[in-house]
């Protein structure tokens, strides 16, 4: 009976015109059976037909260990051979110099990786596909990408505008501006608090469990009160739209009273044709209009002088708070009284974001008093050294916020069946 799972090869080849014919007049198992046994091989350390003798085989010269304790069991020896058979583990002193004492030791064989293996491999058959020219560890890099070229311009394309050379930006010798309030350069490793040590001190872990709970006290009030003006904001806009649908409605009983009907009269002259308004009465319906836009146009122009005036207010108000502020900063840099900078990660950014994503905020590092532990073997490890020093670089103003990507664009692929099997020639 047969134990192969594949299809049964069916050598006759009555039709190829179609992909299903193919498929089932073409006997590929043979080819099947070749690459499964080279993925295989590949899988269990490479290929063995292209690993070297040494790689495949060892020479036994030690022997078993079991068989000579066996034997040893059984055939012990002599006290004298024991004694005889005691070699020390220092060499003995001896005037004579041998040839082995002057020459290099036998040099290590460095064994390659697999990893560097598969490169190797990809860069000796990959063709045109694989950059040759790799560079080796410790050699210069011939190419400067900021380095000025001279451009050559073709004499056929004489009459198209020269390429601008690549120019390096100036800012790249700048250095990087610190995010933080004074400006200051943050450190790249900063000082630990005390508070946040595995076992604190009681004074330094309350007096950081206190500074945490009013940050977090204050921006909860200051969600709270951006809620209640949200919520204040939709109940003036809903009162708007309410109170501008009932003047709509006043505004249209009004118009028809001024035209000389009413509601009353309405449904009196419902039976009745509505005479004809005279050229006075439309113009005075236009010259009505007339003023009331007017009023309106007025009411929001006088409205919109306020707002210009009150915000030139703030901004003159606000220059001068900053002018006082520099006046302080200089003068107590002057007297060398500058407050340093904290290192504890808790320090206020003048500015929220760098680019054009804001800055991510500090995590709370905080331990519960059910979460101290009196031991370095109970304690948890807890914190992101990677994300911290991406947070640091970002404050200290070295690399651009940016969104990370959970959808990235796929890459569009266009399949196409290739109907060569049409294409017959003659011979």
């Amino acid at each position: 009976m047969s134990t192969s799972v594949a299809a049964p090869a069916q050598h006759k080849q009555p039709s190829r015109k179609g992909k299903k014919a193919w498929r089932k007049h073409v006997d590929v198992t043979e080819v099947q059976e070749g690459l499964e046994d080279v993925r295989e091989q590949i899988i269990h350390g490479g290929i063995v037909a292209e690993k070297a003798a040494d790689e495949l085989f060892t020479v036994d010269t030690a022997g078993a260990q079991d068989i000579q304790k066996e034997y040893n069991k059984r055939h012990k020896p002599l006290k004298a051979d024991e004694i005889l058979a005691q070699r020390s583990a220092i060499p003995a002193v001896t005037a004579k110099k041998r040839l082995s004492d002057f020459a290099d030791p036998k040099p290590k064989k460095t064994k390659v990786s697999h990893k560097k293996y598969d490169q190797l491999r990809a860069i000796a058959y990959g063709g045109e596909q694989v950059k040759k020219d790799v560079v080796r560890t410790g050699e210069a890099v011939d190419h400067d990408p900021w380095a000025v070229e001279e451009a050559k311009q073709d004499p056929r394309f004489t009459f198209l505008e020269e390429k601008k050379p690549t120019k390096e930006p100036v800012t790249l010798k700048h250095a990087p501006l610190s995010l933080a309030k004074g400006g200051k350069p943050i450190p790249a490793v900063r000082k630990p608090d005390a508070g946040k040590s595995y076992n604190p001190a009681l004074q330094d872990w309350i007096a950081l469990i206190e500074r945490e709970g009013e940050k977090e006290v204050e921006a909860e009030k200051k969600r709270l009160q951006e809620a209640r003006e949200e919520a204040e904001r939709m109940d003036r806009v809903i009162a708007a739209a309410a109170e501008a649908s009932d003047d709509e409605k006043n505004e249209s009983a009004w118009e028809s009273e001024w035209e000389g009907f009413s509601d009353e009269e309405e449904e009196k002259l419902k039976s009745k044709r509505p005479e004809r308004k005279t050229p006075a009465q439309r113009n005075k319906i236009k010259r009505r209009k007339e003023a009331e836009r007017q009023e309106r146009h007025n009411a929001k122009m006088k409205e919109k002088e306020r707002q210009t005036q009150k915000i030139k207010e703030l901004a003159k108000a606000v220059e001068e708070k900053e002018k006082a502020k520099a006046l302080a900063l200089e003068q107590a840099r002057s007297l060398e009284v500058v407050e340093e900078l904290s290192d504890d990660g808790d320090e206020e950014l003048r500015k929220k974001r760098f680019g054009r994503i804001h800055v991510p905020e500090a995590p709370l590092e905080v331990v519960l008093p059910d979460e101290l532990r009196d031991s370095l073997r109970l304690l948890k490890p807890e914190g992101n050294l990677l994300q911290d020093r991406f947070r640091n670089m970002l404050v200290s103003g070295k690399v651009e916020a940016r969104r990370k990507i959970t959808q990235p664009k796929k890459k569009k692929v266009t399949v196409t069946e290739k109907w060569s099997y049409k294409d017959w020639k003659l011979l």
